[in-house]
């Protein structure tokens, strides 16, 4: 009887919402936009300490980086054939 009471007293405050498109769609937004500001706030005032390690805040790595992936040479293979039994070109 207790917990009827309680529950009463809860789903009193909380009025319910009926699942219709609008409901589902501004709950999706307003969660997206929670998770947004959640990774805004942690990444940007790293309120559990440490830093940016130098892969991300150094200039020079980014440019040697760069030059190491455009230095790579491609590897691929040949023409691909659509019909590989009668072997055309």
């Amino acid at each position: 009887e207790t917990s009827r009471r309680a529950r009463d007293r809860i789903m009193g405050v909380i009025a319910p919402v009926k699942p219709t498109g609008g409901a589902i769609g501004i709950a999706t937004v307003v969660a997206f936009a929670g998770a947004a500001a959640c990774t805004q706030f942690l990444s940007l005032n790293m309120p559990f300490g440490g830093k940016l390690p130098d892969t991300v805040t150094n200039p020079e790595w980014a440019k040697a980086t760069a030059e190491k992936m455009k230095s790579w040479e491609r590897e691929g293979a040949g023409p691909i054939t659509l019909n590989p039994i009668k072997g055309g070109k």
